[in-house]
């Protein structure tokens, strides 16, 4: 098929076949000299499917946790709700700190809680609550002196339950006397020279709680901190 070519000033024109009445634009693809492909716009390149972020293991664990009544997070109940690969996965987190085991009278079993989402209170704020969480999980971190000096006044009456001492880094560790037994029962089975990620990955505890442990160990002169986290026996 021939077409009539126009030619301009400005340039030059062709005049297309009536099918191309049903569009506005059209496409223009040199081959090679001499040659083009006039064609109707094609379908416009689809948009980048955006990735689904891949949720980690630890994050379905934590997921499945979180849907759970508290009654129902308990060591035997979830050996049958979780698979094992998901089991060994909330050991991990456990000693990563981002889940706490506890146990009272309530729970005589223990059950398994979320970090920051603890039915006790917050983080911070109310004296009772953190007091709530420090005989809970036997440790407790405190980054303000604020809370630390209203945890404190709470105490007055269990000072001989209590231990705490202020690290070089501003922050406030605070652990109970049966806690810090339980900690120091584990470390003196190492060697000279730990970290309390060693201590956690060995006994199964808390790598905050095995932290605060030290720090106060630290302080009595029984160990020495050194950078990295390392602590070496005096």
């Amino acid at each position: 098929m021939k077409g009539k070519v126009i030619k301009r000033e400005k340039g030059c024109y062709l005049k297309l076949p009536e099918e191309f009445r049903k569009v506005d634009e059209i496409e223009f693809f040199p081959l090679k000299e001499g040659y083009y492909l006039l064609s109707v716009p094609l379908l416009e390149k689809a948009a980048p499917v955006r990735q689904k972020k891949v949720e980690s293991l630890g994050e379905k664990v934590i997921g499945k946790l979180d849907s759970l009544a508290l009654r129902k997070r308990s060591p035997s109940y979830l050996k049958r709700y979780l698979g094992k690969d998901e089991l060994k996965e909330l050991e991990k987190l456990v000693k990563q700190g981002k889940v706490a085991y506890i146990h009272n009278k309530k729970f005589e079993e223990g059950i398994y809680v979320i970090e920051g989402k603890k039915k006790t209170g917050s983080v911070g704020g109310e004296p009772n609550a953190m007091a709530n969480q420090l005989f809970a999980n036997g440790y407790r971190i405190l980054e303000a002196s604020r809370d630390a000096q209203s945890l404190s006044e709470r105490l007055l009456k269990q000072k001989g339950a209590i231990m705490g001492v202020r690290g070089f880094d501003g922050k406030y560790y605070v652990v109970t006397s049966t806690y810090f037994k339980k900690v120091w029962e584990a470390i003196s089975k190492l060697g000279e020279e730990i970290t309390p990620e060693e201590v956690a990955e060995k006994f199964s505890l808390s790598i905050d709680g095995c932290k605060a442990v030290l720090k106060l160990l630290a302080e009595k002169g029984d160990y020495v901190e050194k950078k990295g986290g390392l602590y070496v026996r005096v």
